[in-house]
């Protein structure tokens, strides 16, 4: 048998330079699922209501505390006015002489028990006691003792 030999045809091909075939290749688009940007979108409409709630049970219980700590303040203003009237009660001059006469034995001075002692002028003026260097410094700087005396009108 005689066969054809095949032919081999050649065209001709215009390959592109080297530069067009380094060119990056595009980058792919990605593609956002859309359940994940529903919970996105929800999680950012209830964020609000979220703060909103948490405001107002924050000033709930602040509201709570202040009401608490003012009943337990009336408590003890109640408890330091019955022991201010218990401290008075106590200091009377009277209850003073009661214990003193009965409990103790004591007794008021007789006249003779009294004197009374006078003193010279010299010892009766004490000397100023000595000045630190802060005093002094301050004194020099204008900053004195307070005085107190009444306003002339």
């Amino acid at each position: 048998m005689i066969a054809l030999d095949r032919r081999t045809h050649a065209y001709p091909v215009v390959m592109p330079d080297r530069r067009l075939r380094e060119r990056p290749t595009p980058r792919r688009r990605f593609r956002r699922n859309p359940m994940a940007a529903a919970m996105v979108v929800a999680a950012l409409a209830i964020l609000p209501a979220l703060l909103y709630v948490y405001q107002r049970t924050e000033a709930a219980a602040t509201g709570y505390s202040i009401l608490r700590l003012q009943r337990e303040l009336a408590g003890l203003e109640s408890e330091y006015a019955r022991l201010q009237a218990t401290v008075s009660a106590l200091r009377s001059p009277q209850r003073i002489e009661r214990i003193a006469t009965t409990e103790l034995g004591m007794a008021p001075p007789r006249q003779r028990q009294l004197a009374a002692i006078t003193t010279a002028p010299a010892v009766a003026a004490s000397p100023a006691p000595p000045r630190s260097l802060a005093q002094r410094l301050g004194a020099w700087l204008g900053f004195g003792e307070a005085q107190a005396h009444e306003l002339e009108r």
